[in-house]
């Protein structure tokens, strides 16, 4: 699977075996970009969590209710749905 991740002013491609993969990297990718402080915060939770936050984070900025996704295929296609990702080989 690859994808291309576009948030604010960034824009990565990230290439893994599956969603499981892809959400790992991308959580990765966000603690190393993060501040010092938001870094422990990013690496204490779990893969699943992150994506939670995300989502709910997401749901604040853009006043919606999208529940927190149950697995890392379900963010992956929320965050398809909400323009954040694109999935350039399936």
């Amino acid at each position: 699977m690859k994808i291309e991740l576009t948030v604010e002013d960034i824009k990565q491609e990230f290439e893994g075996r599956d969603a499981e993969d892809i959400l790992h990297q991308a959580k990765a990718e966000a603690a190393r970009r993060a501040p010092m402080l938001m870094r422990g915060f990013i690496q204490g939770m779990n893969d699943i969590q992150f994506a939670g936050v995300v989502v709910q984070r997401a749901n604040a900025v853009k006043k919606r209710t999208d529940p927190p996704p149950q697995d890392a295929q379900a963010f992956v296609d929320w965050a398809v749905s909400q323009g954040y990702i694109r999935v350039l080989e399936p």
